[in-house]
Protein backbone atom coordinates (compact mmCIF):
# COMPACT_ATOMS: atom_id res chain seq x y z
CA UNK A 1 0.00 0.00 0.00
CA UNK A 2 1.18 3.56 -1.02
CA UNK A 3 0.20 6.88 -0.37
CA UNK A 4 -0.03 9.62 -2.67
CA UNK A 5 -0.45 13.43 -2.65
CA UNK A 6 -3.15 14.23 -4.70
CA UNK A 7 -2.72 17.83 -6.31
CA UNK A 8 -6.49 18.07 -7.02
CA UNK A 9 -7.64 17.40 -3.46
CA UNK A 10 -4.74 19.48 -1.78
CA UNK A 11 -5.35 22.56 -3.86
CA UNK A 12 -8.69 21.97 -3.32
CA UNK A 13 -7.95 22.26 0.42
CA UNK A 14 -5.79 25.11 0.31
CA UNK A 15 -8.14 26.97 -1.72
CA UNK A 16 -10.53 26.78 0.84
CA UNK A 17 -9.05 26.80 4.06
CA UNK A 18 -10.82 29.68 5.59
CA UNK A 19 -13.40 31.37 3.33
CA UNK A 20 -13.99 34.53 5.24
CA UNK A 21 -16.11 36.36 2.22
CA UNK A 22 -20.21 36.77 2.34
CA UNK A 23 -21.53 37.86 -0.51
CA UNK A 24 -24.95 39.59 -0.90
CA UNK A 25 -26.91 38.66 -4.45
CA UNK A 26 -24.08 38.71 -7.07
CA UNK A 27 -24.93 37.71 -10.02
CA UNK A 28 -22.86 35.09 -11.64
CA UNK A 29 -21.32 35.45 -15.26
CA UNK A 30 -22.54 32.90 -17.69
CA UNK A 31 -19.42 31.20 -19.08
CA UNK A 32 -20.72 28.59 -21.36
CA UNK A 33 -24.34 27.08 -22.16
CA UNK A 34 -27.75 28.61 -21.79
CA UNK A 35 -30.17 28.38 -18.66
CA UNK A 36 -33.00 26.80 -19.14
CA UNK A 37 -36.34 28.70 -19.15
CA UNK A 38 -38.38 26.22 -16.94
CA UNK A 39 -35.51 26.36 -14.33
CA UNK A 40 -36.81 28.88 -11.45
CA UNK A 41 -36.26 28.77 -7.93
CA UNK A 42 -33.93 28.32 -5.30
CA UNK A 43 -31.30 25.82 -4.70
CA UNK A 44 -29.94 26.10 -1.39
CA UNK A 45 -26.64 24.38 -0.62
CA UNK A 46 -24.39 23.27 3.09
CA UNK A 47 -21.20 22.48 4.27
CA UNK A 48 -18.27 23.00 6.19
CA UNK A 49 -17.24 26.75 5.47
CA UNK A 50 -13.62 26.33 5.74
CA UNK A 51 -10.82 23.74 7.15
CA UNK A 52 -9.29 25.33 10.05
CA UNK A 53 -10.26 27.88 12.37
CA UNK A 54 -8.15 30.73 14.12
CA UNK A 55 -5.14 28.93 12.49
CA UNK A 56 -5.50 25.90 13.81
CA UNK A 57 -6.35 23.11 11.15
CA UNK A 58 -9.34 20.71 11.57
CA UNK A 59 -8.64 17.22 11.76
CA UNK A 60 -12.06 16.13 10.24
CA UNK A 61 -13.78 16.85 7.20
CA UNK A 62 -17.29 17.26 9.39
CA UNK A 63 -15.88 20.20 11.41
CA UNK A 64 -16.31 23.55 9.84
CA UNK A 65 -18.72 26.36 10.82
CA UNK A 66 -21.78 25.83 8.76
CA UNK A 67 -21.98 27.98 5.60
CA UNK A 68 -25.25 28.44 3.47
CA UNK A 69 -25.23 28.99 0.04
CA UNK A 70 -27.88 30.28 -1.78
CA UNK A 71 -28.18 30.43 -5.57
CA UNK A 72 -31.92 32.25 -6.78
CA UNK A 73 -32.76 30.89 -10.51
CA UNK A 74 -35.13 33.51 -12.18
CA UNK A 75 -35.51 35.12 -15.79
CA UNK A 76 -32.64 37.20 -15.66
CA UNK A 77 -30.50 34.78 -14.65
CA UNK A 78 -28.69 33.44 -11.29
CA UNK A 79 -28.04 35.29 -7.59
CA UNK A 80 -25.82 34.08 -5.34
CA UNK A 81 -25.81 34.79 -1.68
CA UNK A 82 -24.14 33.27 1.36
CA UNK A 83 -23.79 32.88 4.86
CA UNK A 84 -22.39 31.25 7.67
CA UNK A 85 -24.79 29.66 10.20
CA UNK A 86 -24.61 32.31 13.30
CA UNK A 87 -24.73 29.86 15.85
CA UNK A 88 -23.77 30.75 19.15
CA UNK A 89 -20.50 28.64 19.26
CA UNK A 90 -19.55 30.78 16.30
CA UNK A 91 -20.19 34.29 17.63
CA UNK A 92 -18.48 33.64 20.30
CA UNK A 93 -15.50 32.67 19.27
CA UNK A 94 -15.70 34.97 16.45
CA UNK A 95 -15.46 37.58 19.07
CA UNK A 96 -12.84 35.64 21.13
CA UNK A 97 -10.36 35.03 17.94
CA UNK A 98 -9.82 31.69 19.04
CA UNK A 99 -11.28 28.00 19.26
CA UNK A 100 -13.27 27.50 22.43
CA UNK A 101 -15.52 24.42 21.73
CA UNK A 102 -14.42 20.46 20.97
CA UNK A 103 -16.07 19.88 17.40
CA UNK A 104 -16.92 16.10 16.54
CA UNK A 105 -12.92 15.51 15.11
CA UNK A 106 -10.87 17.96 16.95
CA UNK A 107 -9.94 19.08 20.14
CA UNK A 108 -9.39 22.72 21.57
CA UNK A 109 -5.69 22.93 21.36
CA UNK A 110 -3.42 22.00 24.14
CA UNK A 111 -3.84 18.83 25.15
CA UNK A 112 -6.11 16.80 27.06
CA UNK A 113 -5.79 19.26 30.00
CA UNK A 114 -7.80 21.54 27.79
CA UNK A 115 -10.14 19.50 26.94
CA UNK A 116 -10.87 17.09 30.44
CA UNK A 117 -14.46 16.80 31.23
CA UNK A 118 -15.39 19.74 29.09
CA UNK A 119 -18.74 19.11 27.38
CA UNK A 120 -19.26 22.38 25.56
CA UNK A 121 -19.00 20.98 21.71
CA UNK A 122 -19.94 22.85 18.84
CA UNK A 123 -22.78 22.67 17.03
CA UNK A 124 -21.79 23.34 13.43
CA UNK A 125 -25.22 23.50 11.95
CA UNK A 126 -23.26 22.28 8.35
CA UNK A 127 -24.72 19.35 7.44
CA UNK A 128 -28.35 19.80 5.33
CA UNK A 129 -30.89 22.16 4.96
CA UNK A 130 -34.53 20.54 5.01
CA UNK A 131 -37.85 22.71 4.47
CA UNK A 132 -40.66 21.52 6.21
CA UNK A 133 -43.44 23.46 8.04
CA UNK A 134 -42.49 26.50 5.93
CA UNK A 135 -39.44 26.48 7.65
CA UNK A 136 -35.56 26.08 7.07
CA UNK A 137 -33.12 24.47 9.34
CA UNK A 138 -30.00 24.15 9.16
CA UNK A 139 -28.92 20.74 10.36
CA UNK A 140 -26.39 19.10 12.37
CA UNK A 141 -26.36 15.71 13.47
CA UNK A 142 -25.18 15.97 16.98
CA UNK A 143 -27.72 18.78 18.46
CA UNK A 144 -30.38 20.94 17.56
CA UNK A 145 -31.14 22.64 14.16
CA UNK A 146 -30.96 26.40 13.63
CA UNK A 147 -33.40 28.07 11.81
CA UNK A 148 -32.94 30.06 8.89
CA UNK A 149 -34.42 33.04 6.93
CA UNK A 150 -34.48 31.56 4.00
CA UNK A 151 -34.59 35.23 2.04
CA UNK A 152 -32.10 36.88 3.77
CA UNK A 153 -29.87 33.53 5.37
CA UNK A 154 -29.51 35.19 8.76
CA UNK A 155 -30.00 32.67 11.25
CA UNK A 156 -33.02 33.22 13.56
CA UNK A 157 -31.45 30.56 16.43
CA UNK A 158 -31.89 27.30 17.76
CA UNK A 159 -35.16 25.62 16.69
CA UNK A 160 -35.95 22.87 19.90
CA UNK A 161 -39.43 22.47 18.43
CA UNK A 162 -41.51 24.30 21.01
CA UNK A 163 -39.11 21.99 24.17
CA UNK A 164 -39.50 18.67 22.31
CA UNK A 165 -35.90 18.33 21.40
CA UNK A 166 -35.06 19.48 25.50
CA UNK A 167 -33.14 16.49 27.29
CA UNK A 168 -36.22 15.52 29.96
CA UNK A 169 -34.72 12.05 30.66
CA UNK A 170 -33.46 12.48 34.04
CA UNK A 171 -31.64 15.43 35.87
CA UNK A 172 -28.15 13.89 34.60
CA UNK A 173 -28.79 12.76 31.44
CA UNK A 174 -29.92 16.91 31.21
CA UNK A 175 -26.32 17.29 32.38
CA UNK A 176 -24.57 15.27 29.90
CA UNK A 177 -26.65 16.48 27.29
CA UNK A 178 -29.47 19.23 27.35
CA UNK A 179 -30.10 19.04 23.55
CA UNK A 180 -31.22 16.47 21.92
CA UNK A 181 -29.43 15.19 19.00
CA UNK A 182 -31.81 15.90 15.51
CA UNK A 183 -29.81 14.04 12.97
CA UNK A 184 -28.92 15.97 9.77
CA UNK A 185 -31.09 13.19 7.56
CA UNK A 186 -34.66 13.73 8.05
CA UNK A 187 -37.48 11.99 5.57
CA UNK A 188 -40.32 13.41 4.61
CA UNK A 189 -42.99 10.73 4.07
CA UNK A 190 -44.02 10.83 0.82
CA UNK A 191 -47.92 10.68 1.02
CA UNK A 192 -48.52 12.00 4.71
CA UNK A 193 -46.38 15.32 4.76
CA UNK A 194 -45.00 13.80 8.02
CA UNK A 195 -41.01 14.48 8.64
CA UNK A 196 -39.64 11.90 10.51
CA UNK A 197 -35.89 11.80 12.28
CA UNK A 198 -34.11 10.49 14.32
CA UNK A 199 -31.09 10.83 17.00
CA UNK A 200 -28.67 9.21 19.41
CA UNK A 201 -28.66 9.85 23.02
CA UNK A 202 -25.68 9.34 25.35
CA UNK A 203 -26.43 9.25 28.53
CA UNK A 204 -27.57 7.41 31.91
CA UNK A 205 -29.06 4.79 29.21
CA UNK A 206 -27.98 4.63 25.53
CA UNK A 207 -31.06 5.95 23.75
CA UNK A 208 -31.99 5.76 20.01
CA UNK A 209 -34.73 8.32 19.86
CA UNK A 210 -37.53 8.89 16.87
CA UNK A 211 -39.18 12.13 15.78
CA UNK A 212 -42.19 12.99 14.05
CA UNK A 213 -42.87 16.40 12.67
CA UNK A 214 -46.53 16.95 11.27
CA UNK A 215 -46.81 19.35 8.01
CA UNK A 216 -47.39 22.03 10.39
CA UNK A 217 -44.29 21.72 12.21
CA UNK A 218 -45.63 19.95 15.53
CA UNK A 219 -43.01 17.83 16.94
CA UNK A 220 -43.26 14.87 18.99
CA UNK A 221 -41.37 11.84 20.26
CA UNK A 222 -43.22 8.84 18.73
CA UNK A 223 -40.40 6.13 19.88
CA UNK A 224 -36.87 5.74 22.75
CA UNK A 225 -35.35 2.71 21.58
CA UNK A 226 -32.69 1.33 24.17
CA UNK A 227 -28.83 0.74 22.53
CA UNK A 228 -26.18 -1.37 24.40
CA UNK A 229 -24.21 1.54 23.46
CA UNK A 230 -23.99 5.06 21.73
CA UNK A 231 -23.86 3.88 17.95
CA UNK A 232 -22.94 6.13 15.07
CA UNK A 233 -25.79 5.92 12.53
CA UNK A 234 -25.62 9.34 10.28
CA UNK A 235 -28.37 8.02 7.94
CA UNK A 236 -31.60 6.28 8.01
CA UNK A 237 -34.75 4.89 5.54
CA UNK A 238 -38.15 6.01 5.44
CA UNK A 239 -40.40 3.62 3.08
CA UNK A 240 -44.13 4.66 2.08
CA UNK A 241 -44.98 1.62 3.92
CA UNK A 242 -44.18 3.34 6.99
CA UNK A 243 -41.13 0.93 8.06
CA UNK A 244 -38.11 3.18 9.36
CA UNK A 245 -34.89 0.97 9.23
CA UNK A 246 -31.96 1.72 11.05
CA UNK A 247 -28.59 -0.27 10.05
CA UNK A 248 -26.33 -0.06 13.36
CA UNK A 249 -22.47 -1.37 12.78
CA UNK A 250 -20.51 -2.70 15.67
CA UNK A 251 -18.97 1.44 15.72
CA UNK A 252 -19.48 3.45 18.98
CA UNK A 253 -18.07 6.38 20.60
CA UNK A 254 -16.13 5.64 23.52
CA UNK A 255 -17.54 8.48 25.59
CA UNK A 256 -15.24 8.13 28.89
CA UNK A 257 -12.05 8.59 26.91
CA UNK A 258 -14.06 11.34 25.15
CA UNK A 259 -15.24 13.33 28.14
CA UNK A 260 -11.49 12.55 29.99
CA UNK A 261 -10.58 14.86 26.98
CA UNK A 262 -8.14 12.18 25.39
CA UNK A 263 -9.45 12.10 22.25
CA UNK A 264 -12.09 13.98 20.16
CA UNK A 265 -15.32 11.89 19.60
CA UNK A 266 -14.67 10.89 16.10
CA UNK A 267 -11.23 9.73 17.26
CA UNK A 268 -12.75 7.51 20.35
CA UNK A 269 -14.34 5.08 17.99
CA UNK A 270 -14.32 1.79 18.62
CA UNK A 271 -14.86 -0.56 15.92
CA UNK A 272 -15.79 -4.37 16.35
CA UNK A 273 -14.98 -5.75 12.96
CA UNK A 274 -15.40 -9.13 14.60
CA UNK A 275 -19.35 -8.74 14.58
CA UNK A 276 -22.39 -8.13 12.96
CA UNK A 277 -24.37 -4.89 11.87
CA UNK A 278 -27.65 -4.80 13.22
CA UNK A 279 -30.51 -3.72 11.18
CA UNK A 280 -33.02 -2.40 13.25
CA UNK A 281 -36.82 -2.24 11.37
CA UNK A 282 -39.59 -0.35 13.22
CA UNK A 283 -42.32 -1.28 11.80
CA UNK A 284 -45.47 1.37 11.43
CA UNK A 285 -47.33 0.27 14.25
CA UNK A 286 -44.44 0.29 16.64
CA UNK A 287 -43.26 -3.35 16.32
CA UNK A 288 -39.78 -3.68 16.43
CA UNK A 289 -37.27 -6.37 14.47
CA UNK A 290 -33.63 -6.86 14.91
CA UNK A 291 -31.65 -8.60 12.16
CA UNK A 292 -28.13 -9.28 11.36
CA UNK A 293 -26.20 -8.97 8.77
CA UNK A 294 -22.30 -8.84 7.59
CA UNK A 295 -20.23 -6.11 8.52
CA UNK A 296 -19.40 -2.54 7.21
CA UNK A 297 -20.57 1.20 7.20
CA UNK A 298 -23.25 3.12 5.54
CA UNK A 299 -22.99 7.28 5.97
CA UNK A 300 -25.88 7.37 3.10
CA UNK A 301 -28.69 5.47 2.10
CA UNK A 302 -29.65 5.85 -1.65
CA UNK A 303 -33.62 4.66 -0.83
CA UNK A 304 -35.62 2.23 0.19
CA UNK A 305 -39.32 0.73 -0.54
CA UNK A 306 -41.65 -2.34 0.42
CA UNK A 307 -41.88 -4.34 -2.90
CA UNK A 308 -45.09 -6.13 -3.75
CA UNK A 309 -44.25 -9.18 -1.99
CA UNK A 310 -43.85 -7.58 1.22
CA UNK A 311 -40.15 -7.61 1.23
CA UNK A 312 -38.26 -4.16 2.15
CA UNK A 313 -35.34 -2.93 -0.26
CA UNK A 314 -32.97 -0.69 1.13
CA UNK A 315 -30.17 0.19 -1.38
CA UNK A 316 -27.02 1.80 0.45
CA UNK A 317 -23.22 3.20 -0.96
CA UNK A 318 -21.60 0.72 1.70
CA UNK A 319 -17.90 0.55 2.63
CA UNK A 320 -16.09 -2.43 3.39
CA UNK A 321 -14.98 -0.54 6.78
CA UNK A 322 -15.39 2.48 8.94
CA UNK A 323 -12.95 5.32 7.65
CA UNK A 324 -11.17 6.04 10.80
CA UNK A 325 -9.95 9.44 12.03
CA UNK A 326 -6.33 9.53 11.06
CA UNK A 327 -7.12 8.63 7.16
CA UNK A 328 -9.70 11.59 7.73
CA UNK A 329 -6.12 13.61 8.99
CA UNK A 330 -4.55 12.37 6.00
CA UNK A 331 -7.22 13.22 2.86
CA UNK A 332 -7.23 16.76 4.84
CA UNK A 333 -3.69 17.04 4.16
CA UNK A 334 -4.27 15.87 0.20
CA UNK A 335 -3.00 12.32 0.85
CA UNK A 336 -5.20 9.20 -0.10
CA UNK A 337 -4.02 5.62 -0.33
CA UNK A 338 -3.44 4.02 -3.44
CA UNK A 339 -5.76 1.01 -2.46
CA UNK A 340 -8.34 3.01 -0.45
CA UNK A 341 -11.94 1.55 -1.47
CA UNK A 342 -14.98 4.01 -1.36
CA UNK A 343 -18.72 3.17 -0.55
CA UNK A 344 -20.07 0.86 -3.29
CA UNK A 345 -23.81 0.19 -4.70
CA UNK A 346 -25.47 -2.93 -2.39
CA UNK A 347 -29.24 -3.53 -2.16
CA UNK A 348 -30.28 -5.49 1.12
CA UNK A 349 -33.58 -7.76 0.98
CA UNK A 350 -35.02 -7.82 4.27
CA UNK A 351 -37.97 -10.64 4.69
CA UNK A 352 -39.86 -10.28 7.84
CA UNK A 353 -41.25 -13.43 7.79
CA UNK A 354 -38.13 -15.58 7.78
CA UNK A 355 -36.01 -12.74 9.71
CA UNK A 356 -33.83 -13.09 6.91
CA UNK A 357 -31.23 -9.96 5.13
CA UNK A 358 -29.21 -11.00 2.22
CA UNK A 359 -27.72 -8.35 -0.30
CA UNK A 360 -26.28 -7.95 -3.60
CA UNK A 361 -24.06 -5.32 -5.26
CA UNK A 362 -25.80 -3.11 -7.75
CA UNK A 363 -22.56 -1.97 -9.80
CA UNK A 364 -18.93 -2.01 -10.24
CA UNK A 365 -19.39 1.67 -9.88
CA UNK A 366 -18.29 3.49 -6.28
CA UNK A 367 -19.85 6.74 -5.09
CA UNK A 368 -21.04 8.91 -2.55
CA UNK A 369 -23.84 11.66 -1.27
CA UNK A 370 -26.82 10.06 -3.84
CA UNK A 371 -29.92 11.66 -5.04
CA UNK A 372 -32.81 10.19 -6.68
CA UNK A 373 -35.95 11.96 -8.21
CA UNK A 374 -37.93 13.28 -5.21
CA UNK A 375 -41.37 12.21 -6.03
CA UNK A 376 -39.46 8.56 -5.74
CA UNK A 377 -38.35 8.64 -1.94
CA UNK A 378 -39.95 5.20 -0.03
CA UNK A 379 -40.74 3.91 -3.43
CA UNK A 380 -39.87 1.78 -6.03
CA UNK A 381 -37.31 3.76 -8.60
CA UNK A 382 -34.96 3.51 -11.22
CA UNK A 383 -32.25 5.85 -11.03
CA UNK A 384 -29.79 7.69 -8.79
CA UNK A 385 -27.10 10.39 -9.19
CA UNK A 386 -23.67 10.51 -7.15
CA UNK A 387 -20.63 11.68 -6.93
CA UNK A 388 -17.70 8.73 -7.73
CA UNK A 389 -15.75 6.64 -10.18
CA UNK A 390 -15.78 3.91 -12.51
CA UNK A 391 -14.07 0.38 -11.56
CA UNK A 392 -11.56 1.72 -13.40
CA UNK A 393 -9.64 4.85 -12.78
CA UNK A 394 -6.41 6.12 -11.82
CA UNK A 395 -7.05 7.97 -8.83
CA UNK A 396 -8.77 7.26 -5.33
CA UNK A 397 -10.79 10.43 -5.97
CA UNK A 398 -14.77 10.58 -6.29
CA UNK A 399 -14.10 13.33 -9.14
CA UNK A 400 -16.91 12.19 -11.31
CA UNK A 401 -20.65 12.53 -11.51
CA UNK A 402 -22.41 9.36 -12.05
CA UNK A 403 -25.69 8.30 -12.89
CA UNK A 404 -26.64 4.48 -12.20
CA UNK A 405 -29.80 2.57 -13.34
CA UNK A 406 -30.23 0.65 -10.34
CA UNK A 407 -32.57 -2.12 -12.16
CA UNK A 408 -29.99 -3.27 -14.56
CA UNK A 409 -26.51 -2.07 -12.76
CA UNK A 410 -25.88 0.24 -15.70
CA UNK A 411 -24.44 3.89 -15.90
CA UNK A 412 -22.71 6.52 -16.89
CA UNK A 413 -20.86 9.28 -15.40
CA UNK A 414 -18.88 12.59 -16.50
CA UNK A 415 -15.60 13.64 -15.41
CA UNK A 416 -13.24 16.67 -15.95
CA UNK A 417 -9.75 16.37 -15.23
CA UNK A 418 -8.22 18.12 -12.32
CA UNK A 419 -12.43 18.98 -10.82
CA UNK A 420 -13.69 17.71 -7.82
CA UNK A 421 -18.20 18.14 -7.86
CA UNK A 422 -20.24 18.03 -5.14
CA UNK A 423 -23.50 16.49 -4.53
CA UNK A 424 -26.22 16.43 -7.59
CA UNK A 425 -29.25 17.96 -6.84
CA UNK A 426 -32.13 16.66 -9.03
CA UNK A 427 -34.56 19.01 -10.42
CA UNK A 428 -37.68 17.24 -12.45
CA UNK A 429 -38.76 19.75 -15.33
CA UNK A 430 -41.99 21.00 -15.26
CA UNK A 431 -44.28 18.61 -16.45
CA UNK A 432 -42.24 15.28 -16.78
CA UNK A 433 -43.21 11.74 -16.47
CA UNK A 434 -39.30 10.68 -16.44
CA UNK A 435 -37.15 9.67 -13.42
CA UNK A 436 -34.33 11.04 -15.46
CA UNK A 437 -36.26 13.85 -17.52
CA UNK A 438 -34.73 16.48 -15.10
CA UNK A 439 -31.61 19.01 -14.64
CA UNK A 440 -28.88 18.19 -12.58
CA UNK A 441 -27.28 21.07 -9.91
CA UNK A 442 -23.72 20.83 -8.38
CA UNK A 443 -20.87 22.83 -7.99
CA UNK A 444 -17.47 21.65 -9.46
CA UNK A 445 -13.49 22.85 -8.08
CA UNK A 446 -11.22 23.42 -10.90
CA UNK A 447 -7.42 23.06 -9.23
CA UNK A 448 -5.29 24.52 -12.36
CA UNK A 449 -7.53 27.93 -12.41
CA UNK A 450 -8.43 27.61 -8.40
CA UNK A 451 -12.26 28.58 -9.42
CA UNK A 452 -15.52 26.77 -8.20
CA UNK A 453 -18.25 26.73 -11.04
CA UNK A 454 -22.10 26.28 -10.41
CA UNK A 455 -23.16 23.57 -13.09
CA UNK A 456 -26.40 23.04 -14.46
CA UNK A 457 -26.49 19.67 -16.60
CA UNK A 458 -29.36 17.06 -18.17
CA UNK A 459 -29.39 14.42 -15.81
CA UNK A 460 -30.53 11.43 -18.69
CA UNK A 461 -26.67 12.02 -20.32
CA UNK A 462 -24.98 14.38 -17.79
CA UNK A 463 -24.11 16.66 -20.70
CA UNK A 464 -23.08 19.97 -19.19
CA UNK A 465 -26.20 22.21 -20.52
CA UNK A 466 -24.85 26.09 -18.49
CA UNK A 467 -21.77 26.55 -16.52
CA UNK A 468 -21.86 29.75 -14.24
CA UNK A 469 -18.82 30.93 -11.99
CA UNK A 470 -18.63 31.71 -8.53
CA UNK A 471 -17.23 35.00 -7.29
CA UNK A 472 -15.04 33.04 -4.78
CA UNK A 473 -14.06 29.63 -4.11
CA UNK A 474 -16.67 27.55 -1.65
CA UNK A 475 -15.72 23.76 0.02
CA UNK A 476 -17.96 21.57 -2.14
CA UNK A 477 -20.33 21.22 1.23
CA UNK A 478 -22.47 17.84 1.66
CA UNK A 479 -26.30 18.64 1.68
CA UNK A 480 -28.60 21.14 -0.39
CA UNK A 481 -32.27 20.70 -1.40
CA UNK A 482 -34.39 23.29 -4.14
CA UNK A 483 -37.43 25.04 -3.53
CA UNK A 484 -39.56 26.23 -6.84
CA UNK A 485 -40.80 29.41 -6.33
CA UNK A 486 -44.11 28.81 -4.23
CA UNK A 487 -41.88 27.28 -1.96
CA UNK A 488 -44.35 25.21 -0.62
CA UNK A 489 -42.49 22.08 -1.05
CA UNK A 490 -39.10 20.79 -2.34
CA UNK A 491 -38.38 19.49 -5.15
Amino acid sequence: MSVRNYTTLRDYIEANRCVTEEYTDVTLPLLEGSLPTGLLGTLYRNGNGRFEHQGVLYDHLFDGDGMIARFTFDETGVRYRNRYVRTAEFVEEEKAGRMLYRSFGTNIPGGMWKNIMNFKFKNTANTSVVWHGGKLLAMWEGGLPHLIDPDTLDTIGRYDYDGVLRNSFSWLDRQIMPELPFSAHPKIHPTTGVLHNFGTVPGTKQRLVLYEVDPAGRARISKTVEMPSVIFAHDFVLTQSGHRIFFLPPVAFDMLRTFAGITSPAASMRVDRSSQTTVLIVAPDGREYRLKTHFGFVFHYVNGYQDADGTLVVDALRMSDYPESPGMKEYLAGNISDDTDMARFVRYRINLTTQTVVHEELSDYQGELPEIHPNRVGQPYQYTWTIGRPAVHSMPLLDHIVKLNVQTGEGCHAYETDTLPSEPIVVPRPGSTREDDAWLLYIRFHAPSQTTDLLVADAEDLKTIARLRLPHNIPLGFHGLWLDNSAAAPY
